[in-house]
């Protein structure tokens, strides 16, 4: 059964109860999430990581490819998301919404993270006039967080 699968899984046995965090391995690989609230079609996640060993060695260059690649693929959230930085000395890509949510009083988007050594996170920040930025609960749907879990696995595969 692949992550995604099991993840899922968990989610739907999680419906109704309150706060959970799932940390499900497959192989060399593992997907974190902390759900909030699990609904029979869609899960409020607080962040969603999958952890692996294979991105230890992999340099900024490949983390840079690997970041394209991811954006080419995550085209079904709120925002499209872009790389936005890299970080040659941490090795590590940040990528964003591009352009954020808005309206009057902030803005919301989606931040994703790739580090070699190895992750790639993603969570939900919303910065309101004057204020730091906040992490905020991200609502998606079951079938998003399945191709997330799916997508994070391709994009290592394709490094």
């Amino acid at each position: 059964m692949s992550l995604s699968s099991q993840l899922l899984a968990e989610l739907r046995n999680a419906i109704g109860q309150g706060s959970q965090s799932f940390s499900i391995t497959a192989g060399t690989r593992t997907i974190h999430c902390r759900a909030i609230q699990c609904e029979p079609f869609a899960a409020t996640i607080d962040e969603l990581t999958l952890e692996t060993a294979e991105l230890a060695g992999a340099s900024v260059a490949q983390l840079q490819t690997a970041s394209q690649s991811l954006a080419q693929r995550v085209n079904y959230l709120l925002e499209p998301i872009a790389p936005i930085e890299t970080d040659s000395q941490g090795c590590s890509v940040q990528m964003r919404s591009n352009p954020p949510q808005r309206d009057d009083n902030a803005s919301r988007y989606y931040e994703l993270l790739l580090r070699r050594g190895g992750s790639i996170a993603l969570c939900r920040f919303e910065k309101q006039p004057g204020q730091p930025r906040l992490r905020v609960p991200a609502a998606l749907t079951h079938e998003v967080i399945g191709r997330l879990v799916d997508d994070f696995s391709s994009t290592v595969d394709s490094i």
